[in-house]
């Protein structure tokens, strides 16, 4: 006696994952342009998206925090109000990828756009490897609306020079692929010194300089070709090879750049150097930490009282800095107490004083995992690297009491 198998039981073949739907708004222009402009990416294949037509309205945001790109139609005789059409706020702090479409793409426009508030300026219409490439970026948007804890920028500073800041970059830099796996970038804006290449022993091809071309947006392909990667270590958006190209690196610039990092990698860590600058600002308005190092002399916590006192006129009270006492010895005459009390904030991590380790990382361009470091270092590297970058959720809870008395006999 045969029997047939249910349906239910048969193989079937397995389903590709859903995509995302992704939510573009369309704003200007007539009602014959954003048709074509609808076509146009309904005909791209890779990206699923959703049409929102909004006709003449410019708060994009505020209607429909969903939207992850808003592509602005836009008049050529009407450019004195092209930025207030880019002002989007979205109560969570993060705005929609901005795509410009003209008519004319000529130059002049183009710069014009860019320095309105787009983040890329396509043609009306649009050409369709154009569109997919901003559709692919905006689908990154999406991702980091929805999982908004998963990439962090860091930036890291100090107005008094000689402290440390470009090891203790490059040491978290290995810390957080070390101890999460995650995708790092650096980005070396300590633009006339550039330590980073030094730390980490490579000569770029390619720098920063290479993306001040302001009538050409700053795009993922174009970014990734002008970083340094450094064997399995960290990428590397490295700084100028001669000092007066450094003039060329506005801030602009230095924002388009962080923006994209910002979606291709995990982590982006920036070594913001000693000179504080435009390009600065604009890096502590899109870090998520902001990491001030110093050590226990008179003249680091003097300037950090200075940075501090700066820091409080930008307005940018969401955002408080971090200290992070480099260089650490628990038997200076400046105590840890003493800092705490002259700059009225808490110390946030501390970093043992290693000379000598330091100096090898200086002279082989080899990490602190590679070299015959104190375990003390290594570990307060380690512990800054999770406070920083492991979420809530996944740090550990504090030990019971056996917990702490089986681990202090460690």
């Amino acid at each position: 006696m045969s029997s047939t198998p249910s349906q239910d039981s048969a193989a079937e073949p397995a389903r590709p994952p859903r995509r995302a739907r992704l939510r573009v708004a369309l704003t200007g222009g007539n009602q014959s342009q954003r048709s074509t402009v609808k076509e146009a990416l309904a005909r791209i294949r890779e990206v699923e998206v959703e049409m929102v037509d909004l006709g003449d309205e410019q708060f994009v945001a505020e209607k429909d925090p969903k939207i992850a790109l808003h592509a602005l139609l836009l008049d050529p005789a009407e450019r004195e109000q092209w930025r207030a059409m880019f002002r989007v706020p979205r109560s969570n702090g993060l705005s929609p990828l901005t795509v410009a479409l003209l008519p004319d793409r000529s130059s002049d426009l183009i710069q014009a756009a860019l320095r309105a508030g787009a983040d890329d300026v396509l043609s009306l219409p649009p050409a369709p490897e154009d569109a997919l490439r901003v559709l692919l970026r905006a689908s990154e948007v999406l991702r980091r609306i929805e999982h908004p804890n998963q990439r962090k920028v860091c930036s890291l500073v100090s107005v008094s020079g000689g402290r440390g800041i470009s090891s203790l970059t490059v040491c978290l830099a290995f810390a957080v692929q070390q101890l999460h796996g995650k995708r790092t970038a650096l980005v070396d804006l300590d633009l006339q010194a550039a330590p980073l290449s030094v730390l980490l022993d490579v000569e770029p091809e390619h720098t920063i300089a290479d993306l001040a071309d302001p009538t050409s947006p700053i795009d993922s392909i174009r970014l990734e070709s002008v970083l340094t990667k450094y064997n399995s270590g960290p990428a590397l958006l490295a700084a100028p090879p001669r000092i007066e190209q450094t003039e060329l690196v506005s801030a602009t610039t230095v924002e388009a750049a962080l923006k994209v990092l910002h979606d291709l990698f995990d982590v982006v860590l920036v070594d913001c150097g000693s000179h504080l600058s435009e390009s600065s600002v604009v890096v502590f308005e899109n870090s998520d930490y902001l990491l001030y190092v110093l050590d226990q002399s008179v003249t680091a916590v003097r300037a950090c009282q200075r940075f501090l006192e700066l820091y409080g006129s930008l307005a940018l009270q969401e955002r408080q800095p971090h200290l992070i006492v480099n260089g650490y010895r628990s038997d200076d005459i400046v105590t840890l107490v003493q800092i705490e009390n002259a700059l009225h904030m808490p110390i946030f991590a501390t970093v043992p004083f290693d000379h000598a380790a330091f100096r090898q990382m200086q002279t082989t361009g080899r990490n602190l995992w590679n070299i015959s470091a104190r375990a003390n270092v290594r570990r307060s590297i380690e512990q800054l690297t999770n406070k920083l970058f492991t979420p809530e959720s996944q740090r550990s809870l504090k030990p019971g009491l056996f917990g702490r008395l089986f681990g202090s006999n460690q």
